[in-house]
């Protein structure tokens, strides 16, 4: 029924119009500013400023916060001189990507800051579709989730079937974080992509002790004092981000412990992704239990759970664009091979996530 619930939610949300002045199609800078926190990102940088120049609607300005790179990402930088928006560079104050986050949320010029990750990629619609959503509901929100997905490309679903099973899972993780927002019960955000009125950002709330998090523990301090109703969710597909995928097994296992290790620090505002959290773990540990002590009904548990995650994500995948150009048998295929491994996937991360301790790009806040 829970999931149903999100399925739900999910399909309303996606339903949001969104009105596209003409004047937002032309070339010109909004009243956004683009802040990236980066590390050694030499490579993947200069694609997303490249993606950003390419808008039809342009940020005032790219804010770039370099933690100590050892790449040469801000000489990568500066080799592009022909970049249509002001760009700054300035130096991480502190450790890790929080304090690079709020270095450059300070230092924005305008009202309404966009932080995306340096390895995504955007359409050309990217910053004109979030301007025009703030147009219409800004007025009511101080925090802005946009879509994301995980792709190694803005359009198109990816090529590799270990890709496709990443932005599976990843999607069913949004669609549920999209329904808790329509429920005005936020519950959990991605610092891959989102947006926030700058004078509202908690910069004293972030846990710097905490190398991940920024995204969620931002997120509860909005719920902390009453303003819940104040997060809100971009349905406009134009505004989709996509974020690389992991490049292997141990890769995700380490981005999946790094996530799940902020879990353990929720503030009671978080209430929501506790109990949700929970319950995921209960399910699959009554799944196992199941297995074992009663087999014919384990299968059956299990057979159900799959059945019902495959739904589901069904029905959150195609608003992400991570089936276009696929067959229905390919679809059929991916969606089985996650309902397989995902419990496995899950209780080897749950295993795993005492013994190691998150860092951002081989950073800890020590």
């Amino acid at each position: 029924l829970q999931v149903t619930g999100w399925a739900i939610q999910f399909q309303k949300a996606k339903q949001i119009p969104t009105d596209r002045p003409e004047e937002l199609d032309a070339s010109s800078s909004s009243n956004i500013s683009v802040v990236l926190p980066v590390r050694n990102e030499a490579t993947a940088l200069p694609k997303l400023l490249r993606d950003l120049a390419k808008g039809r609607r342009l940020p005032a300005e790219v804010i770039i916060v370099d933690d100590a790179s050892e790449d040469g990402t801000l000489d990568a930088v500066a080799k592009m001189e022909d970049l249509p928006f002001v760009t700054r560079s300035m130096d991480n104050p502190g450790r890790g990507k929080k304090p690079g986050l709020s270095a450059g949320i300070r230092a924005a010029q305008q009202p309404w800051v966009v932080q995306v990750d340096a390895d995504v990629r955007v359409g050309t619609g990217f910053i004109g579709a979030i301007e025009c959503h703030l147009r219409q509901h800004g007025e009511s929100k101080d925090m802005l989730l946009l879509p994301l997905r995980l792709a190694n490309q803005s359009k198109g679903a990816p090529q590799r079937t270990f890709e496709r099973l990443q932005s599976l899972d990843f999607a069913a993780m949004q669609g549920w974080a999209v329904a808790a927002v329509q429920r005005r019960r936020p519950a959990m955000a991605s610092g891959g992509a989102w947006a926030w009125r700058a004078e509202a950002f908690p910069h004293d709330d972030l846990k710097p002790e905490m190398a991940s998090g920024d995204d969620v523990f931002a997120l509860a301090a909005l719920i902390a004092r009453g303003d819940a109703q104040r997060v809100g969710w971009c349905g406009d597909p134009r505004a989709m981000a996509s974020a690389a995928t992991m490049p292997d097994l141990r890769s995700l296992l380490h981005q999946r412990v790094r996530w799940g290790a902020k879990s353990t620090a929720y503030p009671r505002a978080l209430a929501e992704a506790r109990r949700v959290a929970m319950v995921i773990a209960l399910v699959h540990f009554t799944g196992v239990v199941l297995l074992l002590t009663a087999p014919l009904i384990g299968s059956a548990f299990w057979a159900a759970k799959a059945l019902i995650d495959m739904a589901y994500t069904h029905s959150v995948a195609g608003a992400y664009g991570l089936f276009d150009g696929l067959g229905a048998r390919q679809r059929a295929q991916d969606l089985v091979l996650l309902a397989l491994l995902h419990p496995l996937f899950i209780i080897t991360t749950l295993f795993l996530m005492p013994f190691r301790k998150a860092q951002w790009k081989g950073r800890t806040t020590g």
